[in-house]
């Protein structure tokens, strides 16, 4: 769905959020041409809220098996060599 654009300072807020609930369209909030924030339903949202917890446990699981590779240094074992 290609988003609708719109400056905030010339358009009905309330008009915006209605489409948006009501048609399910992006809207985009634009200030001399640039865009500034999002308008989206509440659904996408949650979406992209599980893609960034499915990305945070695909990174902690790489960073997990990366400790595990040989030549690998702990940062809490050179703390400790140095007496840090």
């Amino acid at each position: 769905m290609t988003p609708s654009y719109i400056d905030p300072a010339h358009e009905n807020l309330e008009s915006a959020i209605e489409q948006v609930i009501l048609n399910g369209e992006r809207i985009i909030f634009q200030r001399e041409g640039r865009p500034l924030a999002a308008l989206i339903t509440v659904e996408e949202l949650e979406i992209l809220q599980e893609l960034e917890n499915l990305e945070d446990q695909h990174d902690i699981k790489v960073a997990e098996q990366s400790q595990e590779e040989p030549g690998i240094i702990l940062w809490d074992d050179i703390k400790a060599k140095f007496g840090c």
